[in-house]
């Protein structure tokens, strides 16, 4: 019988030895070896090793989002209820920067070819939520795609980015929301071509 341990504390184990590692498989194995707890643990809480871990900490991290006062929230246009969103996400890494480099690292990784793709697509998604959007048909998923055509580039650029309040970064987001709606543009071509057959 395994101990019940927090899978928060397994996740700062594997954090903290990002100070010196890579956010690989080879280093997860590597901290379940030396962790306090056993194997057995490790496995129950992340049967699929590092890629559980990795979809933990991601949910994680979109719990720790911080939204304005709802009524004030909802009268804001959707993108820049998005931006908000994308930023205070990013904020919660500004003293942690090396983190999110590290996972970087692994998403582009060969090691995480079918992650990757999930990743970015729940946390788009979650933002998507967070704005409270209801859209069940043809265009649910192309806002996701979409979306997440403006929270990696943002992502990479804020990593390098040491502007005072991540300024050049919003800067930088709000181009990539330009470019993006483009292929808004292209959508709703693509939309109304199929409402036709329908």
């Amino acid at each position: 019988m395994t101990k019940n341990i927090d899978k928060n504390e397994l996740l700062k184990e594997f954090l903290v030895s990002l100070n010196t590692n890579k956010w690989t498989n080879s280093n997860y194995l590597s901290v379940v070896s030396k962790s306090i707890s056993s194997e057995a643990v490790w496995d129950s809480s992340f049967p699929l090793k590092l890629r559980d871990l990795t979809a933990f900490f991601i949910s994680r991290s979109l719990e720790n989002i911080e939204l304005p006062i709802r009524d004030q929230f909802i009268e804001m246009k959707t993108q820049e209820r998005l931006e908000i969103i994308l930023i205070s996400y990013l904020n919660q890494f500004k003293n942690s920067k090396l983190i999110i480099e590290r996972l970087i690292e692994y998403f582009k990784s060969p090691e995480s070819l079918f992650a990757t793709p999930a990743s970015v697509y729940l946390i788009s998604d979650k933002f998507w939520q967070l704005i409270e959007d209801t859209s069940i048909d043809f265009s649910f998923y192309t806002k996701r795609f979409i979306l997440m055509s403006v929270i990696v580039p943002t992502t990479l650029f804020w990593i390098n980015d040491e502007s005072k309040d991540s300024l050049n970064t919003i800067d930088y987001m709000k181009k990539c929301f330009k470019r993006s709606m483009k292929i808004g543009k292209i959508k709703n071509k693509i939309k109304e071509t199929f409402s036709r057959f329908l």
